[in-house]
């Protein structure tokens, strides 16, 4: 996997930019640095030195860039418009649009801030929006109350309305007489407002172009998607926020129509309508690494996906092949955290899933060589991780759940619902409505080794494993070293559960040693209490004198001591480390008071 930009480093490539922005003129093939100032800037200005810069976002547009060239916006400074330009990089002169100067970073706006309303009855007011603002759909999307030093609040409403609001904090838009109707959350006239209606789609619009760097911009109010990558190859977007996208139909960031190589890298994400970020018809060897993608209105935070269907019924637009979602926070989605359902070997490693309607991690579809690695799965209305198959859309299995942590999530942690699955050094805790981990008929043939599943809340009824409506022998599955606990020692009276039967299968419920017995696989499998630190509590790390200490079986990890331990952490391995949670997203007091917290921390540069 490629590491850079290019061959050189970028700090070497900032300070050759710096020196030779003022010789362009009298030497065209040396690289130019283009600096605009909404406020201070003028289009006439030669634009080439913070003194003098350019102002609007029209005028970069305008422009050729060449290879290595850089386009710098002030910071502190907001623009509206489309962010767009014709050119160009190479691998060692990569085109890069970023910042300048002290303060916050500076700000693209997809909307306009109408001044001018009119009273029309009660508390509604309306405006006209002149076509000539919109870019992309001449149609209001989104409309928010974004008063300085808040978080903005978005102003329900949809494109599908017919009629004027008639309650608080709603807005419609006639798109055939370009009025925009408000009733703002107060009721107060929109002036004691602060009201921006998006206009723009996309806010950063990239088309057929290779080598570029987005870097230390924050994206606002774009009206159905924020950034639009099609048809290139080797684009950087990194050290980015991108908030509150207007419409539900459209993702923050799309990839698509064969584009390879894109990586988004360290970005905020949130109040996303559809999904967060899209990856298909085509998109190959994309990587989205250390985001934080929160909170969308619709679907999913990261998704490997197709296109519709077509007359056979079968997906269209597939995605490529070889993707990487990694060291990633995504959550509260009204589906799943990451949805890996098009293309083959992709790489899901070291993120943390949290408090999604759906699952946390799911594959399916015709996804298959699937790697999900490392991640930590948590308070999903689903599974916490769900691997699924449709053998009609080309899917063939191999999917690897290796060393991830799971735990109290509503349905299974883990659901195997593919071939050949390998299921090694896991570990699932908690599932209320079903069994810890499940496997169906779909799962035949796979392989579940050196896990720890625990149901440490005496009142859960479920097994810790079970097999649903058949057996291993009917499924073809098999076993070994998994340890497994359940604290139903003190239940409450009507509720069954066997003591030590912690397996289920067609044939009832069965300890370890029984299982093994009669279905001859699921040997050195144990019930024990697995001895978890409360040191670190929601990690569920493992105490030297924890049964599941070296009481694993080889399947190609790294260890340390006689054998491997049983779970998803090797005690003394300091290279196996957990991905860190955010205390300020997950522990935080209020949703505002962490995305205020996050965003802050966006908003300068790095």
């Amino acid at each position: 996997m490629q590491k850079g930009i290019g061959i050189v480093g970028s700090a070497f490539w900032t300070a050759i930019l710096v020196l030779t922005a003022s010789f362009v003129p009298l030497f065209p093939g040396h690289a130019a640095e283009y600096y605009f100032d909404s406020e201070a800037g003028a289009d006439d200005n030669p634009g080439v030195s913070p003194e003098r810069p350019f102002r609007s976002l029209e005028k970069l547009a305008r422009l050729s860039l060449q290879p290595g060239d850089a386009v710098r916006f002030k910071c502190g400074s907001t623009v509206r418009g489309q962010l767009r330009f014709k050119g160009s990089g190479t691998r060692e002169r990569p085109i890069t649009v970023g910042a300048y100067g002290p303060g916050p970073k500076p700000t693209l706006l997809g909307s306009v801030r109408p001044t001018e309303w009119e009273h029309v009855r009660g508390e509604l007011y309306r405006t006209r929006i002149p076509t000539r603002l919109f870019v992309g759909d001449r149609a209001v999307y989104g409309v928010f109350d974004s008063p300085p030093g808040k978080i903005p609040t978005r102003l329900e409403g949809s494109r599908f309305d017919s009629s004027p609001p008639s309650q608080r904090n709603r807005f419609y838009f006639d798109d055939k007489n370009q009025l925009l109707y408000v009733i703002t959350p107060s009721g107060r006239p929109p002036e004691k407002h602060h009201i921006e209606a998006s206009v723009v789609t996309p806010i950063i619009d990239l088309a057929g172009q290779s080598w570029i760097v987005i870097e230390d911009l924050t994206l606002l109010f774009g009206n159905r998607m924020h950034i639009s990558i099609r048809d290139c190859h080797d684009v950087i977007v990194r050290h980015c926020a991108s908030l509150f996208v207007a419409f539900f139909g459209n993702p923050n960031i799309t990839i698509t129509r064969g584009s390879s190589r894109i990586r988004i890298l360290d970005s905020f994400l949130y109040e996303n309508c559809n999904c967060g970020i899209v990856l298909t018809d085509g998109a190959t060897q994309c990587v989205v690494r250390g985001c934080t993608i929160v909170k969308g209105r619709s679907n999913d935070g990261v998704t490997c996906h197709s296109g519709p269907r077509g007359k056979d019924g079968l997906p269209t637009h597939l995605a490529g092949d070889f993707n990487l979602i990694e060291n990633n926070v995504i959550g509260l989605w009204p589906e799943n955290s990451i949805d890996i359902t098009s293309g083959d070997h992709h790489v899901v490693r070291g993120n943390i899933c949290y408090s999604d309607r759906q699952s946390n991690i799911i594959t399916g579809h015709g996804a298959d060589h699937i790697l999900i690695e490392n991640n930590i799965c948590f308070g999903s209305m689903r599974a916490g991780i769900m691997i699924t198959e449709n053998p009609k859309e080309g899917a063939r299995g191999e999917n690897r759940v290796i060393r991830n942590l799971v735990f109290d999530n509503q349905y299974p942690g883990l659901e195997i619902q593919a071939r050949n699955t390998r299921v090694f050094n896991n570990t699932v805790v908690n599932s209320f409505r079903r069994p810890a981990v499940r496997i169906n008929a779909h799962g035949r043939g796979s392989v579940l080794r050196n896990n720890l599943i625990a149901m440490l809340d005496r009142e859960i009824p479920h097994p810790c494993l079970h097999f649903l409506r058949g057996t291993p022998t009917a499924f073809q599955v098999a076993l070994s070293h998994n340890m497994f606990y359940h604290r139903a020692d003190q239940l409450k009276p009507g509720i069954f559960f066997p003591a030590g039967r912690v397996i289920g299968t067609d044939d009832g419920r069965f300890t370890p040693e029984a299982f093994a017995a009669r279905y001859g696989t699921g040997g050195a499998s144990f019930a024990a209490e697995p001895g978890f630190d409360p040191k670190t509590p929601r990690y569920y790390l493992l105490t030297p004198k924890s049964p599941a200490v070296d009481s694993g079986v080889d399947v190609g990890l790294p260890f340390v001591g006689k054998a491997p331990d049983v779970g998803w952490k090797e005690l003394g391995n300091a290279k196996d480390a957990p991905p860190r949670y955010p205390k300020v997203l997950i522990d935080g007091d209020g949703d505002d008071t962490a995305v205020l917290a996050l965003w802050s921390d966006q908003q300068n540069r790095r």
